[in-house]
């Protein structure tokens, strides 16, 4: 039978080691930027839109500080132990998924954006269909 294959043996040294280079990584930076970005976003659109809500500014203020730590503990680790393209594969994901709320932000604030763009956004297909903002906090009877 197969074996699963052991983990190197990392220290606390390997993972120094691995940190000293993160500040040369653009996928660190590009998400660093776009993480800023989805901040700025959000609270313009809660002013714009008028649904400013402490609770939601909480949630999102810890999502923002939770990835920020897991990706500052985790992602050297992953080098560290030679799968560096795990923590880029999970960098990217992240990467994806902040532009998409860039997006939806940008969108219901209400710039202009392309149809196809709407179409696919669950967020913004009703602002593609009637040009009014989705009730995100309806619940369905």
């Amino acid at each position: 039978m197969y074996a699963p294959l052991p983990l190197p043996n990392v220290g606390p040294m390997n993972w120094i080691d691995a940190m000293e280079h993160l500040d040369k990584n653009p996928l660190l930076f590009t998400l660093a930027v776009l993480i800023l970005a989805d901040v700025i976003t959000g609270v313009s659109k809660s002013l714009v839109t008028s649904t400013t809500d402490s609770s939601i500014g909480k949630k999102g203020f810890a999502i923002h500080i939770t990835i920020i730590l897991l990706v500052w503990l985790l992602y050297p680790w992953s080098i560290a132990i030679g799968y560096k393209w795990v923590g880029d594969a999970v960098l990217w994901l992240w990467i994806f998924m902040y532009a998409t709320s860039i997006t939806e932000n940008v969108g219901q604030m209400g710039l202009p954006l392309p149809r196809f763009i709407k179409d696919r956004l669950n967020k913004l297909s009703d602002y593609a269909e009637n040009g009014e903002p989705k009730n995100e906090n309806k619940e369905d009877k």
